[in-house]
């Protein structure tokens, strides 16, 4: 069968052309006599069925060019051998079928050509539209295998958790081409109500104003719009247009929010959803499963960030705590200080001295010459004197009544003496001139790690002179302590196992104070403690 141009104007054109070549042909094969071999022109009429391209009009031709040889063969004038004759017309009807068979090859060859080509040809669209679905396919892919890369990177780089979350918001927007990204958040740990975060990417605030405030003022529980449906299931959930769904309830709040359609997925810790990442477009899209189930994938990273949230918040409630509680430990250490130190002052000390005044009448009631009974009673006395000393040391190292009844600066400068006249280092103290009144607790904290950094300077220092110096500034107590001994190294300011040290600022924290240590190599250290009253 033919496969060329189905356009009938050309064949008509080459059939009135055969029909007057025909025509001509036998016109002059009439006027020849016989023995003129003119039949063979008939060849014209099957090439110019070659040109058409048609089987049909080259059998047709040939058809004819025979039958106009034969009626030629008696309508011509007579001339001629009759075998010759013979010969010539059958010579010629040779040759007009040779060329038909000829040219019905070529024409066949062309059809198979053109069909081959044509099969070719649509092979390589077919392959070419599948390499184009392959690449948009493979496109795809890598753009979800970059996003969940880059939210992975996201998730565990050490920057803000706001920060964080506002970036994957951006990026998925940016992978998607939709507009708006939110954040919701449970209100509380496995509570089922989500309220807004107030986390967005919005690519024009102006236009998604509306939508932004309605979200933020709409809390929802499981089951209810969309972040609601993603709480219930557990799973993505994809709306095709939000102003046409029954169940979207920031749609029925404002006569147009801005979006159409919308799709959600959990964040989840585990199997805890902590949260709900919602995204809108302001034109109606068919549901893409495909991104849904990168989605999931995303919600599980998304769930480390937050959980690391969590757990920063956690800590720091659990560092309140054990702050709370050491500072609660501290207050009943000095309560029962004090109460042992009053105790020891008032008890055993009128204990000890009325011992020694009974002593000592019974020493002088002695007579002189009683020596063994006196050198008893001496003895006791110089032990009841020692007694008594001890305990008026206990007392002062317990809770010097100095600081109760006289204040801290006072207290310092009456420590400072008894540790130049114990260690030897000179003490050099510096005291607000026109003195202030600081409260019982803050100033007992300030004493306590004053006598811990005399410790130190004892320990460790290597030090023969200390300057002191307490000021009031602004509305805040600056204490500070500088020696001239070997300098403390950054190392040990910043070991976690030097116990001192962490008392210091743990003691000061308890306040809302700051403690700053500097220490230059055979120049000394400087400690500074400032309290806000």
């Amino acid at each position: 069968m033919n496969t060329f141009s189905k356009d009938k104007t050309p064949h008509l054109r080459f059939f009135i052309i055969g029909v007057f070549i025909a025509i001509a042909v036998f016109n002059l094969d009439l006027l020849l006599p016989l023995g003129v071999a003119d039949g063979v022109l008939y060849v014209a009429l099957v090439l110019i069925g070659l040109r058409t391209r048609s089987e049909k009009f080259i059998l047709w031709s040939a058809i004819l060019g025979t039958a106009l040889t034969l009626i030629g063969f008696y309508l011509s004038p007579e001339g001629g051998v009759l075998w010759k004759v013979l010969a010539n017309r059958a010579l010629s009807i040779f040759i007009l079928w040779l060329t038909a068979i000829l040219c019905l090859w070529q024409v066949r060859a062309e059809v198979k050509l053109q069909e081959a080509s044509t099969e070719l040809e649509k092979r390589v669209q077919d392959r070419t539209g599948k390499l184009d679905e392959t690449n948009e396919l493979l496109r795809r892919e890598s753009g979800f295998v970059e996003l969940h890369k880059d939210i992975a990177v996201a998730s565990n780089e050490t920057q803000t958790i706001e920060h964080t979350l506002e970036y994957c918001l951006r990026r998925i927007c940016a992978h998607t081409g939709w507009p708006v990204g939110h954040l919701y958040l449970t209100s509380e740990r496995y509570s089922h109500q989500l309220v807004s975060a107030a986390i967005w990417h919005l690519e024009d605030p102006t236009r998604f104003e509306t939508f932004r405030t309605i979200t933020e003022v709409t809390p929802f529980n499981a089951g209810e719009g969309l972040p609601g449906r993603v709480i219930a299931s557990g799973k993505p959930a994809w709306i095709i247009d939000v102003t046409k769904d029954p169940n979207f309830p920031r749609a029925s709040l404002a006569k147009n929010i801005g979006v159409k359609a919308g799709f959600a997925f959990p964040i989840l810790i585990g199997d805890e959803i902590v949260g709900v990442m919602e995204f809108y477009s302001t034109q109606a899209v068919e549901p893409d499963g495909k991104l849904l189930e990168i989605m999931t994938q995303v919600g599980t990273q998304l769930g480390r960030v937050l959980e690391r949230k969590r757990a920063e918040e956690d800590a720091r409630h659990s560092h309140e705590q054990l702050r709370n509680l050491y500072h609660r430990l501290e207050l009943v250490r000095e309560e029962e200080r004090t109460r042992m130190s009053r105790e020891i002052h008032d008890e055993l000390a009128q204990a000890l001295t009325a011992l020694k005044m009974e002593i000592s009448l019974l020493d002088k009631k002695l007579e002189k010459n009683d020596s063994p009974l006196r050198s008893y009673t001496e003895m006791m006395l110089e032990i009841l004197d020692t007694t008594i000393q001890a305990g008026k040391k206990l007392v002062m190292d317990l809770r010097p009544p100095i600081l109760d009844d006289f204040g801290l600066p006072e207290a310092i400068e009456w420590q400072a003496i008894e540790f130049e006249n114990r260690t030897g280092i000179q003490c050099d103290v510096d005291l607000e001139s026109n003195g202030f009144v600081l409260d019982k607790d803050r100033s007992t904290t300030l004493f306590r790690i004053f006598q811990e950094t005399l410790t130190n300077v004892t320990r460790h220092a290597k030090a023969d002179k200390i300057n002191i110096s307490l000021k009031d500034c602004n509305g805040s107590i600056t204490l500070q302590v500088r020696d001239n001994g070997i300098g403390i190294s950054k190392k040990q300011i910043d070991n976690l196992r030097s116990l001192g040290l962490l008392g210091i600022r743990e003691r000061a924290l308890v306040w809302g104070g700051k403690v700053d240590i500097i220490g230059t190599p055979n120049q000394g250290t400087t400690i500074t403690i400032n309290l806000k009253r």
